[in-house]
């Protein structure tokens, strides 16, 4: 079900994707994110928050860890499953802030936004660092 949705919102019903990275397998570490997903071409990010949420990021840029912002104008957001029931959405990039699509710091997890409207802080599975605005 979730599979289809993605596919929608990407634009292609049949893409196939890859798990390369998940937290729970793979370890909670930054530097394991970045291992596992630096230079992996397009990717989706999928976060399963504590209070049962279910959202996440496009973006079409490859992650680096050279700290800093990349410009991405087909990344977009989405939710798909939240404790309120609420159906799934996408939310396109602003178009006036595609230069800060997502952050490549080293020491981060997946973020995505200017300020972050996602960010998965390094260990986030011990502390309370990352948020979502």
């Amino acid at each position: 079900q979730h599979k289809q949705t993605l596919n929608d919102f990407y634009g292609k019903t049949n893409q196939e994707w890859e798990l390369i990275y998940k937290a729970t397998r793979d370890g909670f570490d930054a530097n394991t994110f970045h291992s596992r997903c630096n230079n992996k071409g397009p990717t989706i990010t999928i976060i399963q928050s504590n209070n049962n949420y279910l959202f996440g990021g496009y973006t079409a840029i490859p992650w680096t860890s050279d700290n800093s912002y990349k410009s991405d104008t087909t990344a977009f957001l989405f939710t798909l499953t939240t404790p309120h029931n609420i159906p799934p959405a996408k939310y396109l990039i602003d178009t006036s802030k595609t230069v800060y699509a997502v952050n490549h710091t080293s020491g981060y997890g997946p973020t995505f936004g200017g300020g972050h409207d996602i960010h998965l802080a390094h260990a986030n599975d011990a502390n309370n660092s990352s948020y979502t605005n």
